[in-house]
């Protein structure tokens, strides 16, 4: 949510975009309800040949709060899951690891924490 400006801006209709967009995000509380209002909303601003939201439906089930209900969280935002999940393979992994190095050093970064 925090690229919204940066991907859709260039869209005249940006403000209203980004309030519908948020109104999908945050204000469904079924998995149907949020797949019934971004049909709409894709149709109403005409945003069918947007790649970056195609993606972002792709990934859906990762960060919208609708999908992530399920789980329990302890109370935490999606925000702070993912800086957690940073700093606890910080030092151990990069955007450039590979499958076979991820896993070793998976294992490296949960041996390092039963340590500690």
């Amino acid at each position: 949510m925090k690229t919204i400006a940066e991907k859709l801006s260039g869209y005249g209709d940006y403000k209203r975009i980004k309030f519908a967009m948020k109104e999908v995000v945050y204000d469904t509380f079924t998995i149907d309800d949020f797949e019934e209002k971004r049909c709409s909303f894709i149709e109403k601003f005409e945003l069918q040949q947007n790649h970056w939201l195609s993606g972002l439906y792709n990934e859906r089930h990762r960060w919208v709060p609708t999908f992530l209900r399920k789980y329990f969280w302890v109370g935490m935002s999606t925000t702070q899951r993912s800086e957690s999940i940073h700093a606890f393979f910080d030092g151990y992994i990069n955007s450039t690891t590979s499958l076979n190095q991820f896993v070793k050093q998976y294992d490296n970064a949960f041996r390092s924490r039963a340590e500690k």
